[in-house]
């Protein structure tokens, strides 16, 4: 027998009485400089952290790779 792979994609809801406790994170539509934005579940904003040296950028005092 032969099983294959599923392609299910299970996605798991949360009542809104439990969605304000578990800290859910939805992203709003993309500003106008492009970058996303994100609401915590009780709608203010929230910083997305950056992650220092994989934006594609060499870090201050080092050249880029040609």
């Amino acid at each position: 027998e032969v099983r294959r792979r599923s392609d299910t994609v299970v996605v798991l809801t949360i009542n809104d009485v439990d969605r304000r406790s578990a800290g859910v994170v939805r992203m709003t539509p993309r500003a106008a400089s492009g970058k996303p934005k994100f609401l915590d579940s009780g709608g203010s904003m929230v910083a997305k952290p950056k992650l220092k040296g994989i934006d594609g950028r060499a870090p201050p005092g080092v050249e880029p790779a040609a």
